[in-house]
């Protein structure tokens, strides 16, 4: 029970340590000296302690327990007198038996007047990258016992392992305050620096947002990278797909009459292999490369300018975008080193942004896709649903245009209000087609079109789908199903495709009823039938059907779509 007891106050005072990292600011002296601290405690034979460091340059204290660190550091060790390359833990005398017979004797003298006391020595050392060793010894003085315990040895190799990753993390973290460093003297002021770093950082937050429209996102981008760059007066971004280039956006330019028009990749770069490079006057350049005719159209588009620097992020293997950065023709600027480093290190860190952005653009017209070929699926089931799901979409997005959703959240109901009877896969096509009154049971198992649909709508992409699928038949009094949810219980996008669905119901045909005119429809909507649609629907949702309904017609009941 003693062993286990001295185990877990090992293990709690090692997690202890691993919690203190931030206690002491990443400073080794005062953690390594915590860390001896901790040993000592848990060791009862051990009574002083020392950690130190061999590189290839030399070799040298940073903590001690029981001696003056002054005195260890005067010793002045070289790397090349230490002999004791073992990684695992070893008793010896003393540290003394690490120097090999290469130390002056002047340096052994002065180690001995330090460790004379010394009768026993557990060390250990851990190799870290680039041939360093962080070297943990503690031991034994006199009128102690004369050895060190198996548990002790055990409990003393978890601490040189400790002492190792840490030094391992505190190498890592120097490399990247290094690299920090390297950045922030790069400025000639903090103040712009660390605005830049702000804006860098806000960065992961604008481009995170897959609700932004591409065209936006793009010109989001550009901006950041201006204010980046500061000598850049203008801007723009296209995408490189084979051999064709298309600018997609811009800032301080005029590309309208050249957005989106294919264009070749060969007259606006000079040399592919290389992905950042800067041009002085690449009018000229864009002179003898391009046709005559596509020159005097890139002339008016582009501003005169003094130099331009382009670079490039590969998207995946079929995409490349280019960014092109320009002072304007007649300023005193400049690009620095600076600015061409901030364009490489935007580049890798949009890199990810834009891909995510790109392949998930890619996935959600996938799922539209989808979306729409299974709505053809209903239509092929449910013949009568056809040009129906068509109306009932572009009347569910009018009303949720109208009722101010926001624009991702009304692009998804456009998209997915024509699968709100996709249940009905699932239910016998002869129940759906029978001309006669339905029986109560009948009824029943075509009221299961709703949550049959969940087994298709699967995932978060398809939760706008799912609700309405699930939820449009529910009532705003709560009179429907299949849950009797009530008013604001009812997702908006089943809201808005119910009233879409019953008012295209009603101004259609059916197997048992004529076509409904608008007076009619609005009628039997507003004050009922011997349905009971009365308090089926939103109060909002229906002053807007009425206030709007010249402007529905003329929208949802156009030729084409009857």
């Amino acid at each position: 029970m003693e062993v286990v007891h001295e185990s877990a106050n090992s293990t709690q005072a090692i997690l202890d340590l691993l919690l203190e990292l931030d206690w002491y600011d990443w400073d080794p002296e005062l953690y390594y000296h915590r860390l001896l601290e901790v040993a000592l405690s848990l060791i009862p034979e051990a009574t002083h302690g020392t950690v130190s460091i061999k590189n290839p340059e030399r070799w040298y204290f940073v903590a001690s327990i029981g001696y003056s660190l002054d005195q260890l550091l005067n010793l002045k060790l070289n790397s090349n007198w230490f002999k004791c390359q073992q990684s695992s833990v070893t008793e010896i005398t003393s540290i003394l038996d690490c120097m090999n017979e290469a130390t002056p004797e002047d340096i052994v003298k002065n180690a001995s007047a330090i460790f004379g006391t010394v009768q026993k020595t557990l060390i250990g050392t851990y190799l870290i990258d680039q041939g360093e060793q962080i070297i943990l010894s503690i031991d034994i003085t006199r009128n102690k016992t004369q050895h060190f315990s198996a548990s002790s040895k055990r409990t003393f190799e978890a601490f040189v392992k400790l002492a190792g990753k840490y030094q391992s993390l505190t190498q890592q973290k120097i490399a990247l305050q290094n690299i920090n460093e390297s950045l922030i003297y790069s400025y000639e002021e903090i103040s712009a620096l660390q605005e830049k770093i702000r804006q860098l950082l806000s960065i992961s937050q604008q481009f995170g947002d897959s609700t932004v429209r591409l065209p936006v996102f793009f010109n989001r981008l550009l901006l950041v990278l201006l204010r980046l760059v500061d000598q850049a007066d203008y801007g723009s971004i296209a995408f490189i797909k084979g051999e064709n280039l298309t600018f997609i956006s811009s800032f301080g330019h005029h590309i309208q009459a050249i957005l989106s028009k294919k264009m070749k990749k060969q007259w606006f770069l000079l040399e592919e292999e290389k992905h950042i490079i800067e041009l002085p006057n690449i009018h000229t350049l864009w002179q003898a490369k391009m046709p005559a005719e596509v020159y005097k159209v890139i002339k008016k588009s582009f501003q005169p300018v003094k130099s331009t620097i382009l670079f490039t992020i590969p998207v995946d293997e079929k995409i490349t975008i280019l960014f092109m950065l320009d002072i304007a023709e007649g300023k005193p600027t400049n690009f620095t080193p600076l600015a061409r480093r901030m364009c490489l290190s935007f580049a890798e860190l949009a890199r990810g942004f834009v891909r995510i952005r790109i392949h998930t653009e890619i996935m959600k017209r996938a799922y539209y896709n989808f979306s729409s070929k299974l709505a053809k699926v209903v239509e092929q089931y449910d013949p009568e649903t056809g040009q129906h799901n068509t109306r009932v979409s572009i009347l569910s997005g009018y009303l949720a245009r109208k009722i101010n959703l926001p624009r991702k959240k009304v692009e998804e109901i456009i998209s997915f209000a024509g699968l709100h009877d996709v249940g009905k896969i699932f239910i016998d096509p002869v129940l759906l087609k029978k001309t006669g009154k339905l029986s109560k049971e009948e009824f029943d198992l075509i009221k299961k079109h709703t949550v049959y649909s969940s087994q298709l709508l699967e995932g978060p992409f398809f939760e706008v789908a799912r609700n309405i699928a699930m939820y449009h038949h529910e009532r705003w009094d709560g009179k429907g199903y299949p849950f009797g949810l009530r008013e604001h219980q009812i997702p908006i996008e089943a809201q808005i495709t119910a009233l879409a669905d019953v008012y295209d119901a009603l101004r259609s045909s059916r197997i048992y009823k004529e076509a409904y005119d608008r007076e009619k429809a609005l009628s039997i909507i507003f004050h009922g039938d011997e349905r009971n649609l009365s308090g089926q629907f939103n109060p909002q949702l229906l002053e807007i059907l009425k206030n709007n309904i010249d402007e529905i017609e003329k929208l949802v009941y156009r030729p084409e779509l009857l």
